[in-house]
């Protein structure tokens, strides 16, 4: 399983890392592949300035 980790390192609501989500749920990949093309499409089409995204493999073994 992989996930895209979102790194604000400064922002007004304060610098963070968290899981790409949507509709307030993880979003989750089965490849790397598609997360990676994920973070590519997030980094080119880019609104918040400063936000850095990787792909990472996730251990989805109960844990959140």
């Amino acid at each position: 399983m992989y996930r895209i980790l979102c790194d604000r390192p400064s922002h007004e609501l304060g610098a963070g890392l968290t899981w790409l989500k949507k509709d307030g749920q993880i979003v989750e990949f089965s490849t790397m592949e598609e997360a990676g093309a994920k973070v590519k499409e997030l980094s080119e089409n880019i609104t918040v300035t400063k936000v850095k995204y990787t792909a990472k493999e996730y251990d989805s073994g109960g844990d959140e």
